[in-house]
């Protein structure tokens, strides 16, 4: 059983590498282009009405209902 132990060992460490890995790359890592943050303006997303969202409903057996709201 000395050959168990070691391995168990890698296993468990292989694991909390694995779990810190993404909060460590996240807070050093490359961040992504944002058009808000990254240019001097900041006004992009500011401009213009919301675009139009649909909305499907139905239950089983009934005909689909389809609404479209502004």
């Amino acid at each position: 059983m000395d050959w168990q132990q070691p391995i168990a060992l890698a296993i468990v460490a292989g694991t909390a590498v694995a779990f810190a890995w993404r909060p460590v790359r996240r807070r050093f890592g490359p961040r992504r282009f944002s058009l808000t943050k990254d240019t001097p303006c900041g006004c992009v997303g500011n401009g213009g009405p919301p675009p139009p969202r649909v909305l499907v409903t139905g239950r089983k057996g009934e005909r689909p209902r389809v609404v479209m709201s502004p």
